[in-house]
């Protein structure tokens, strides 16, 4: 009997604790432009932004160097790491082009921009805007050798 009242005594004393949250995931959008303004997604090579050169992009010697502006923009909540991918070049253009970028303080690429620029970053926080400047080197070309390069960067939540 006494084991019964003892177990009894030991219920009335049982007592919980209970704590909870909502846990959300950040988000962040990446998105490019060709004009430093108006930003949106060119998520696919399919509809990459289409960029615009210095004069002389459409008819190259060996040793011209031609430059584009690109801007890259990060909207969201979350951080994000940025990487850019090696050009894709077609087989017509391999080897016979060489490629390089800076940042740049405002939107705009030529020679003095180039000259000027600093390295990109890797690391975008929401909000920031990085102001790309592309520059092209043509070596030694086939005559008439034509073919679309495509740049990519991707961005990684932090």
């Amino acid at each position: 009997m006494l084991g019964v009242g003892a177990a009894v005594t030991l219920a009335a004393w049982n007592d919980s604790e209970f704590a909870k949250s909502t846990f959300t995931a950040g988000s962040f959008v990446f998105q490019g432009s060709t004009n430093g303004t108006d930003f949106a997604d060119h998520a696919s090579e399919a509809g990459a932004a289409a960029l615009t050169f210095s004069t002389g992009f459409d008819n190259l010697s060996p040793d011209d160097v031609v430059y584009a502006p690109f801007a890259l923009k990060l909207t969201g909540s979350s951080a994000a790491d940025v990487t850019a991918t090696d050009p894709v070049v077609p087989a017509a253009l391999t080897g016979a082009l060489t490629f390089a970028s800076v940042a740049t303080t405002t939107f705009g690429c030529d020679a003095a921009a180039f000259a000027a620029g600093t390295t990109v970053p890797t690391t975008m926080q929401p909000g920031d805007t990085v102001n790309l400047c592309l520059q092209v080197t043509a070596g030694a070309l086939t005559q008439g050798a034509t073919g679309e390069v495509v740049w990519q960067w991707n961005a990684v939540s932090q």
